[in-house]
Formats: structure tokens, sequence, C-alpha cells
């Protein structure tokens, strides 16, 4: 086991590096709400069934289970977009594979864990991964500094943050990358479920992301630019290697049309960054070599992932000391990376 393992946000770097005012969280699950962004039309017909679904205290695999129990059929027939927090009000489609059947009287599901708000038809399953965002409403009680807070939020709004995983990914106190580093590293690993597989992979890729990233912050800062690096696109997922750093690419990089990225390793042997990138990024990564061999064995595909977040349509609004943020996040990317760039939460028992 590589020790002490940094799952915490706190362990990492921000952007913004001084003292940021305490506030208590998620003393409600209606302190943290999570509405996924997917505009989709009723198609009036087919044999998938969509439910735009609010959840209180479940997860979305538990919800699934119960679409599916309820209609019947295993839950292999249930699709969603995403996963969304348990321990929040979260609202997200799910569709359902129901050939030759009328629309179910959906409503008879519903109680205090999840409720469904409306339901279409389409010829069309839900896929992974689908939905383009999350707007996200969070309330943050007795916060020790309004103004503090205040140009804190600027900065996020004007600059965005670090694009870390957030804890959640990594499980209570890192189980997940230390379970998933005993199942990779044995002799021979044992035979998981497809979704446990993803899961340990998914952990521990994320876990070298973040590493890589704060050790960049740490040494070059947000914007450092290194020769060979891969860049991607502003609103895709297209990437391209700098081979050298010249004024026109320095002032996209500025004007936020392209961004510096961060690999999530796996099988690939042709890295996407090259010298000065690659050397770099080779160093940090040399302590997991036995990890990085594990998962080429496995097949793990290697993809890119942007260092820097934006954040869309930011907005704050205060009642005395408890102030409530909004804003609206690329799927895929985590909310509480942004909390930490502008609130201390060390003393919250929540």
């Amino acid at each position: 086991m590589l020790a002490p393992l940094q799952v915490t946000l706190a362990d990492l770097p921000r952007l913004n590096e001084g003292e940021r005012p305490k506030a208590e969280f998620k003393q409600t699950p209606q302190d943290f709400q999570v509405i996924e962004q997917l505009d989709v039309e009723d198609d009036g017909e087919g044999e998938h069934q969509w439910l735009w679904v609010r959840k209180k205290g479940a997860n979305t695999h538990f919800c699934a289970e119960k679409i599916a129990r309820f209609a019947g059929v295993s839950p292999k027939n249930v699709s969603y977009s995403g996963l969304k927090d348990r321990q929040a009000v979260t609202w997200q489609w799910f569709s359902i594979q129901l050939p030759g059947k009328e629309t179910l009287n959906w409503n008879e599901l519903n109680d205090e864990e999840m409720s469904v708000e409306r339901v279409i038809r389409r010829t069309k399953k839900l896929k992974s991964g689908f939905h383009r965002a999350n707007r996200f409403v969070i309330r943050l009680a007795n916060v020790s500094s309004k103004e503090a807070l205040e140009t804190l939020w600027r900065s996020v709004s004007e600059q965005g943050v670090i694009n870390y995983f957030g804890e959640q990914r990594f499980g209570r106190a890192g189980d997940n990358v230390a379970e998933a580093e005993r199942w990779l590293m044995a002799a021979r690993p044992a035979r998981i479920r497809r979704n446990k597989r993803s899961l340990y992979l998914s952990a521990l890729r994320s876990y070298l992301f973040n590493q890589i990233v704060a050790g960049r912050i740490r040494q070059f800062g947000a914007q450092g630019m290194l020769a060979g690096d891969c860049v991607m696109l502003k609103g895709s997922q297209s990437v391209f290697t700098v081979e050298q750093w010249d004024n026109e690419l320095k002032q996209r990089l500025l004007n936020n049309d392209i961004y510096l990225t961060a690999p999530l390793p796996g099988s690939s042997n042709k890295p996407l960054v090259k010298d000065e990138a690659e050397s770099f990024e080779s160093s940090l990564l040399q302590p997991y070599e036995s990890w990085l061999q594990a998962m080429k064995k496995l097949r793990v595909d290697t993809s890119r992932r942007a260092l820097l977040l934006r954040v869309e349509a930011p907005e704050i609004s205060w009642q005395g000391n408890h102030a409530e943020l909004r804003f609206t996040l690329p799927s895929g990317a985590y909310a509480t990376t942004v909390l930490n760039e502008i609130v201390d939460l060390s003393g919250d028992s929540k």
C-alpha cells in the first residue's frame, strides 16, 4: 500500500491558497441539490418509458432497482445518464425498456425516497453520459465572513477551479482505492462483477489524475506551460499535442479556448504528451508503476481530462449569514471542488 493516500481535497493545492471562511454544510438533504441538465422531447411512442425522478436520501442504483421491481423486469432494463449523490435532493432522468406495454402508472411508485414527476415515451433508451451538465444549489449555514466568501466566489466565477475528482470517488477514507490496489496487485486478481471492476479502476485512475494535477500546480501553477503539453479544445474532448508554445497558443490558453490536461492512465503505449511534459508526468507516475503495468494487462483505456474547470451561470444570495450558491458544471465535474476553493468545512459535523 502506498501511504498515506491523499484522497481528501484538503490535502491538495487550490487556486486560492489564502484563508477561507468557515461554514456548515449538509445539515439537511435540501442543502445540496442537483438538477440534471438534459433537454429531451416526448416522441409520444416507443418501448422506452423515460422518467424524470426526484430523489432524496437514496442513490441512483437504489432508484434504478426500485423502478425495475415496480415494472417487474431486470435492472438491466433500466438506464440512467449519471450517478447522483445520496445525501442530497436530486433530479435526473431514468429510462426503462418495456416493449409492448402501455405507460405504467408511475405515481404508484412515489414515496419519501423518490417520486416520478414526469413521464415520456421515446424510441431510444437513455445512455450513460448523455446529459451535458448538472445545476447545483448549495446552502451554506453560519458563514464566518460574508466578505471573504464573496471575494472567493468572484474569483471562482472568473477563474474557475482545479478539476479534481471529488472525495466520493474514492470511498470512505479512500477505501475504494485501497481495495482496488489489493485486487489489482494480487498474484491472480479475482474475477469480480463488471460494476465493481469499473469502480475500482475508476478510483485508481482518478487518484492518479489528482496526484499529477496537484504536483503540476505545486511546481508550475495552474497555467504553467511545458513543451509537449496535451491540450483540450473548449467544449469538447478533442485534444492535440503542443510541440512548442508560441504566442498564439499562449493567448488561446489565457482566453480559455484551450485547456491544459492531465492523464487518466491506461494501456496506451503512445502518450499524448512529449518532451518536457512527458518527462514530468512520468516522474510523478513512477511510484505507481505496478498499478500502470497491471492496468495495461487489463487493457484499460487511456484518456485526458482538463486541469481547470469553468463554473457556468454562478449566482450567490444571502439570508443573514446563510449563503445559497447556484452554479452549473459539466457532467463528470464535482461541486465539492468548487466548495473546497471558497469555504473551510473542516469544523462541519456532517
